[in-house]
């Protein structure tokens, strides 16, 4: 009953993205048969499950290498990231809806030996069907919300079972995910904390050049500040808050990253209408002394417009998106400002509040502190610091995830 919505869905989109529509198809598991005799299924959603995807994915490459992997993905931005950061390496389809004649369709064409569903993304079909072929499902990274655990914990108990019983192991980020994932029906010796694998990213390793290569200088001079990840509802408040900033006296410069590809002319326009000097980084020009708005409406570069600036505000927490992954500009030694909707790494903000490596903001603190970060330099600096100390203390996850895979590929 659903597939019209559902289709209607990705026609829709195809207006923004044309590869919604040219490759629709693979959402039924209609694509030409792999040359494939044995593969790891790695099923991601968007771009932040994809990115904490690529060090597994480039260890199983290495480890693995009769293994081919296969990588699965929701939206064009995470496919997007798949083919940037891995090319040809590995096979990649959009995932197929969660229908059984999809399902058995899709593991027969790809002969999974193991799969990995990155985070939180339970489907019965999915699930079921993993179990029923005797592969291994293992929930990487797995992470589960009070919010999210109060919806499963709604559903019938047989529901549930569906849901959990089937997976091989929970290999969660943190304890609060596993005690909830085991309150909700896991049994205890499939559910394990290997902590979160987005604390073993990788910076790029011309980091330095390629930053100024796209800022050619512009923000060596005045007070640069990246506001990434950011949602409707939210840029209204960042810019209001740069022109406060502006009209203080401080020469600011801010660098403005949304979320979401699809919104990048609507942002644009709301730039324009708020009567900014803005260039587009799209446009590939050398950024003028006077801009004070740039619009980063590329993909893959937001570690660039990170490094670029002296403090970092990560979106999606002003609004009740959840927030998005504070770790990047920490590993970089920025001082990390949020909003105060941050249920989607609560864990990871809880150690980075705790350790002085990141501030709660409401709406209107956001211009007060950035100014008080300005202001005493020497306090921005250890909030970097300390952004940075628990990055390095907490690495690791990627090896003990690791262990709980080779189980199943021995």
């Amino acid at each position: 009953m659903a597939l019209p919505m559902a289709m209607l869905n990705l026609y829709l989109k195809g207006r923004k993205d044309p590869e919604y529509r040219r490759r629709w198809k693979e959402h039924f598991g209609s694509f030409k048969k792999p040359e494939i005799s044995q593969s790891i299924w790695i099923h991601s959603v968007s771009v932040g499950e994809s990115l904490a995807a690529i060090p597994i994915i480039k260890r199983l490459q290495h480890d693995y290498p009769e293994y081919s992997i296969v990588v699965t993905t929701t939206t064009a931005t995470g496919a997007e990231r798949i083919r940037a950061l891995l090319g040809d390496s590995v096979f990649h389809f959009y995932s197929p809806y969660d229908l059984p004649w999809v399902v058995k369709r899709f593991i027969r064409k790809i002969k999974p030996k193991l799969t990995l569903i990155m985070e939180t993304e339970l489907w019965p079909n999915f699930i079921y069907y993993c179990k029923h072929k005797s592969v291994p499902l293992i929930l990487v990274n797995a992470r589960l919300s009070a919010r999210s655990a109060g919806s499963y914990a709604r559903l019938p108990i047989p529901t549930k079972k569906l849901l959990l019983d089937p997976v091989t192991h929970f290999a969660c980020q943190a304890k609060p995910d596993s005690r909830r994932f085991i309150t909700l029906g896991a049994e205890k010796e499939k559910v394990s904390v290997t902590g979160s694998i987005k604390f073993d990213l990788q910076l790029p390793e011309n980091l330095t050049g390629v930053t100024h290569s796209i800022f050619n200088g512009w923000t060596d001079s005045g007070y640069a500040w990246t506001a990434g990840s950011t949602h409707q509802g939210e840029e209204e408040i960042i810019l209001k808050v740069h022109q406060e900033l502006l009209e203080s006296g401080v020469a600011a410069k801010l660098i403005l990253v949304p979320r979401h590809p699809e919104r990048f002319d609507s942002v644009a326009e709301l730039i324009i209408q708020r009567g900014f000097k803005m260039q587009r980084r799209s446009d590939n020009e050398s950024i003028k002394e006077d801009t004070q708005v740039v619009l980063c409406d590329t993909m893959g570069e937001l570690i660039y417009c990170y490094s670029a600036a002296q403090v970092a505000f990560v979106g999606g927490s002003l609004i009740e998106r959840g927030g998005h992954n504070p770790l990047e500009p920490a590993a970089l030694g920025k001082p990390v400002l949020t909003g105060s909707h941050i249920f989607n790494f609560a864990d990871v903000y809880r150690n980075m509040f705790e350790s002085g490596a990141a501030i709660k903001i409401g709406e209107e603190d956001l211009a007060r502190k950035l100014l008080e970060l300005l202001q005493n330099d020497s306090m921005a600096k250890k909030i970097g610091r300390q952004g940075l100390k628990v990055v390095e203390v907490n690495r690791g996850a990627l090896s003990k995830t690791m262990r709980i895979i080779e189980q199943f590929l021995k």
